[in-house]
């Protein structure tokens, strides 16, 4: 599917930086290595580099241009809004960002840039509470990310995404027995309550 050959790509080119980077001993760079692997395997040995199969889903996702992306992550409301509202037909609440960055949704971007509330505007302009990027993650689950839970103001963004329905799903970094367990580990036993 488009999500497994977007994870790949995004594996290859970060773990491409880190060699260009003389990175190749650090745990990030084992972390990739498997992540690459892993990818590998669920695309198969076949793929010809080009054919991606079409998922279920009819809409295509839009992909953010670059200058959105960081308009999501620093707050520019005024900006996120007008490209937003350029084009109606395309479902822009949901774009994530190129697959170079592990396809991130906005609303993942604007949760990790601490845009509280930007991530209110695109829940109410239909963000997709629930959707992934590349690696699998979700919004709530990036809110668990150690960098995520040393910012002030975590617990207000991770209330947000659960009063909108967010889900914790099974697997390893993303489970809610995970998220609760990390959020103690980061001195945060408040969150294991939320």
């Amino acid at each position: 599917s488009k999500e497994m050959v977007a994870s790949m790509l995004s594996c290859r080119a970060t773990k491409k930086e880190l060699e260009d980077d003389n990175d190749t001993s650090s745990e990030r760079y084992q972390v990739i290595c498997e992540l690459l692997a892993q990818a590998d395997a669920e695309v198969g040995p076949d793929w010809d580099g080009v054919t991606v199969l079409e998922d279920k889903n009819d809409k295509q996702t839009v992909v953010m241009p670059d200058y959105i992306g960081r308009a999501v992550g620093t707050g520019d409301t005024k900006s996120v809004l007008r490209w937003i509202n350029a084009n109606r037909a395309e479902d822009r609440a949901n774009a994530k960002s190129s697959a170079d960055m592990t396809s991130v949704p906005a609303l993942g971007v604007a949760a990790a840039g601490d845009q509280l509330a930007l991530m209110t505007i695109l829940l109410q302009l239909g963000a997709d509470v629930d959707c992934r990027n590349s690696t699998g993650h979700t919004a709530i689950s990036m809110m668990f990310a150690s960098s995520e839970l040393a910012k002030v103001g975590e617990s207000d963004r991770i209330r947000l995404l659960l009063s909108w329905g967010a889900s914790f799903f099974p697997g390893d970094g993303i489970s809610r027995e995970y998220c609760i367990r990390k959020a103690r580990i980061c001195g945060k036993p408040e969150h294991a309550i939320l």
